[in-house]
């Protein structure tokens, strides 16, 4: 049978249950009930709703109690979209090795050896011009962030049980120079807003 089609609607069940039905309506949809098992069962339990509702005491809480948990609750959701997004980290590629490149028509390969050595990488929409250069008994690395750059801070971190660790800002110029570090394999990171960007076994030897 159709919702639409039974002689009593849910909605007159309601009406009967709160008395809000005339006399004789009242005793047509009762007789109706007494011979339907659905409406009978469903009067039964707005009996049991309406009972609670009538019979509940409880009290609602002050109203400066919900003012200060609503407010607690907008200033986490504040807070949360004011938050960062977890930082992304870019794995950066080499794309160009001075040690690797063909020495230039009549220079010296001794020349060539004393030279600071370039590295560039790409990562993202940036480009990282590394320089690294033999100092004494260490090795010093420079560089300068190519492309959209809003400063940001440059660590290197060696891979062994004691490792030599060294870090630096970046200037306005997005440029950077790390103190000296003994020669061996490190790991440099670049943290950008929003982005770190790491540099995996950087070989720091002649």
């Amino acid at each position: 049978m159709k919702l639409n089609s039974h002689p009593v609607t849910f909605a007159r069940l309601v009406d009967l249950v709160e008395r809000r039905l005339t006399a004789d309506e009242r005793a047509a949809v009762q007789a109706h009930v007494g011979a339907c098992a659905r409406c009978s069962s469903q009067v039964a339990q707005l009996e049991v709703v309406t009972g609670l509702m009538r019979t509940d005491e409880s009290v609602d809480a002050p109203r400066d109690v919900l003012a200060s948990a609503v407010s607690l609750f907008a200033s986490r959701r504040r807070t949360t979209e004011r938050a960062p997004s977890i930082v992304g980290r870019l794995l950066a590629t080499l794309t160009f090795d001075s040690a690797r490149a063909a020495p230039a028509f009549g220079v010296r390969s001794g020349r060539a050896a004393t030279a600071a050595r370039q590295l560039i990488f790409s990562a993202g929409e940036s480009d990282i011009d590394l320089r690294l250069a033999r100092v004494g008994e260490g090795w010093a690395v420079s560089g300068q962030v190519l492309g959209e750059c809003a400063g940001g801070s440059v660590e290197i971190e060696g891979a062994g049980a004691d490792p030599a660790r060294a870090e630096a800002a970046l200037n306005e110029l997005c440029e950077f120079s790390l103190p000296p570090v003994p020669e061996g394999s490190y790991n440099l990171l670049l943290r950008l807003p929003g982005v770190e960007v790491q540099i995996p076994e950087l070989d720091l030897r002649d």
